[in-house]
């Protein structure tokens, strides 16, 4: 989203948003989740990836919660609302490449709700579930 969206962000908007930058943390997860699959003999590719991922998912996890509650306060306190509008998001934020982890986790996020429509985001995968994601996100990156 650009400054000047953001700059006239609704309370409805800024909670669409917050959404959809939580849909990237969980696009992080399975990202991983993928490469672990794939590379499950290769313990120390897993390791360093699931470090860096981690702390990606973590400040992306955290700056959600920190959005939440603002919108939260802006929902109670109309002054408040100038808040949300100076708030940025900064999904991937720590990964070398943020805009291409970003459009990783989108597509693996949108594959997974296509597929997985009704699916709680708790539940663990099967092996053949996440080839499956990766076959079906494969093709959004062709």
């Amino acid at each position: 989203m650009n400054a000047q969206a953001e700059k006239h962000m609704s309370i409805a908007d800024f909670e669409k948003e917050i959404e959809h930058q939580e849909d990237i943390v969980y696009g992080v997860a399975l990202y991983f989740e993928c490469l672990h699959v794939i590379h499950a003999d290769k313990t120390a590719i897993v390791e360093t990836c699931r470090k860096q991922l981690r702390n990606v998912i973590q400040k992306g996890n955290e700056r959600a919660k920190h959005a939440r509650q603002l919108l939260e306060d802006a929902k109670r306190d109309s002054e408040k609302v100038a808040l949300i509008r100076r708030f940025t998001f900064a999904p991937c934020e720590g990964y070398q490449n943020p805009e291409l982890m970003t459009q990783r986790a989108e597509t693996l996020a949108q594959t997974y709700m296509r597929i997985f429509p009704n699916r709680s985001r708790a539940q663990d995968f099967t092996d053949e579930e996440i080839f499956q994601l990766i076959e079906e996100a494969s093709t959004a990156f062709e």
